[in-house]
């Protein structure tokens, strides 16, 4: 079997996958959030949540190598709206200070 290699992805390929890794996030966040009762369903969420942004920002990394000629206000747009996915992540799992009680500790 071929080892995939991130570096071989061109900027297009990288880019669209990034924007696919945001479309599942939303969707596993808002259709796994309305289960809210079953605490499985939570975790299972919380880690779903954690590989997407984990995963986004790898590629994001791997984006802002000077070989791909994206522009910088693309570069930067992308990190951005994958850190905000991270901090929304952690607000709405973690942090109790956030307007709702830390889910996966209740």
């Amino acid at each position: 079997m071929k080892k995939y290699q991130l570096s071989k992805l061109s900027s297009r390929k990288i880019i669209k996958w990034i924007c696919l890794n945001y479309g599942i996030y939303i969707l596993a966040f808002f259709t796994l959030g309305f289960m809210g009762k079953i605490k499985t369903i939570l975790i299972i969420n919380f880690v779903l949540d954690v590989i997407i942004c984990f995963v986004s920002l790898v590629l994001n990394t791997v984006l802002f190598k000077r070989r791909y000629e994206t522009s910088l206000v693309g570069k930067v747009g992308l990190l951005l709206i994958t850190l905000f996915f991270i901090a929304f992540t952690y607000f709405a799992f973690l942090m109790p200070e956030a307007g709702m009680p830390p889910v996966l500790f209740a």
